[in-house]
């Protein structure tokens, strides 16, 4: 097991009224952060509160349950959180995430325990701050083409923003599928692709939208690559081209998926995060990933000709002692590239929940003589039941303390804590 760290205790604590699944910090609104919630009804609960095994939350995924949830928003201002308003929902939130893209970045898309697809926008002026945009489920996006079988239910797990396309999201289900969704300008009719870009053989956990790698694939500008990381211990990949439709079309794009897919192995148990690094690389990208079995990796992706499969290369890992289950770049230092005495060509610091471990602060290098290099900076473990959602504070890196906040679900725990960089 890596390095230990520094361990770090809180700053403020509070137990929310139901377990925290996600939470995220608004990019242009820095004070201001959502929690997502997932009660399960208490006549499907175990009788006890303890963790799930793997095992046993595969089968409380998979089977027909009750489930509510809510969206909670706090404002984090010197160093004290509190609460400001409670949106409640009529199923359980797995995931939110805000816009990326500029002139957006006040929106947030969630996804939910029935399979639908909300937005909503934070705007601090007013006194319910987050206001609901639209919500459709998968019958509805899909125009009728996806519906869950009697019988059965489908969930949305997670979700991924287009970096560039600020009307584009991907979403994963409880079925081991990744759908693209057209969200035609925020407020129009939303598109859900009915045939798959990736498919996996159990859940698909995580998802992330990537820019393609390779200038030879046909129209380049508009192809983007998408990661999934699945159940089935598999991290796959898809090289997907966006094809502008005739006006008269009743669709906007078609997405083309010609280009051969790929599937890696390397993960000893279900791959559950995935965190593409910004580096300039040619034909490469640079990929960590999280996974049940405790490691988080680096992986190099490279592509020798569009019309082959991406390869793949194990370039480090190490083991945090918990699940990996969400990744969070703080920043990335390739600036100086090995010059000025440094002793790193590139260096990441990464937030990392660790389920059942709790919440640490990792660093990822790569040293002048081309080493790739795992290091714990700092951990928190004050959690007592599973650690999956964290986020930093916008702006508190430049300040040289990274401010963090982090949710743990049995115990429905969230904490403040602060790390000197």
């Amino acid at each position: 097991m890596a390095s230990q760290g520094e361990q770090i205790s809180s700053i403020q604590s509070t137990q929310l009224d139901l377990p925290p699944s996600c939470l995220e910090f608004c990019p242009i609104h820095p004070s201001y952060f959502l929690v997502g919630t997932y009660n399960l009804q208490k006549n499907d609960a175990p009788a006890d509160e303890r963790e799930l095994d793997e095992e046993e939350e595969q089968q409380a995924t998979t089977r027909l349950q009750s489930r509510s949830g809510s969206i909670l928003v706090f404002n984090l201002i010197e160093d004290r959180f509190s609460q400001i308003q409670t949106e409640e929902q009529p199923s359980a939130i797995l995931d939110l995430r805000f816009n990326p893209n500029a002139g957006n970045q006040d929106v947030c898309a969630a996804v939910s325990s029935t399979s639908t697809l909300a937005l909503f926008k934070l705007d601090p002026t007013l006194e319910r701050p987050l206001q609901a945009i639209r919500t459709m489920d998968m019958t509805t996006m899909s125009n009728g083409a996806l519906t869950a079988d009697p019988g059965t239910e489908v969930l949305f797990l997670a979700l991924a923003w287009h970096p560039s396309k600020a009307d584009m999201v991907a979403i994963t289900t409880s079925t081991g599928h990744v759908y693209v969704v057209d969200l035609q300008g925020l407020d129009g009719d939303w598109e859900m692709y009915p045939e798959p870009a990736i498919t996996h053989s159990l859940e698909a956990w995580c998802v992330t939208i990537a820019p393609c790698i390779d200038p030879e694939v046909p129209s380049h500008e508009n192809a983007f690559i998408l990661h999934s990381g699945g159940d089935d211990s598999t991290l796959r990949s898809q090289t997907c081209v966006v094809e502008q439709e005739s006006a008269s079309s009743p669709t906007r794009y078609t997405i083309d998926r010609s280009l051969p897919p790929s599937k890696m192995r390397g993960h000893d148990a279900g791959v559950t995060a995935i965190l593409p690094l910004p580096l300039a690389l040619g034909n490469e990208n640079l990929l960590v990933t999280g996974s049940y079995d405790d490691n988080i990796r680096l992986f190099s992706i490279s592509s020798a000709s569009p019309y082959m499969p991406l390869k793949t290369q194990n370039l480090a890992e190490s083991n945090l002692g918990g699940g990996v289950w969400r990744l969070k770049l703080i920043d990335l230092d390739d600036k100086e590239a090995g010059s000025g005495g440094h002793e790193y060509q590139w260096k990441a610091r990464i937030l990392v929940s660790c389920m059942h471990a709790g919440a640490r602060v990792v660093e990822l290098l790569q040293t002048v003589e081309g080493e790739y290099v795992f290091r714990t900076l700092g951990r928190f473990e004050e959690h007592q039941s599973m650690n999956y959602g964290s986020d930093f504070q916008p702006g508190s890196v430049e300040r040289k303390k990274l401010s963090v906040v982090s949710t743990s679900f049995y115990d429905k725990l969230m904490c403040l804590w602060e790390l000197e960089l």
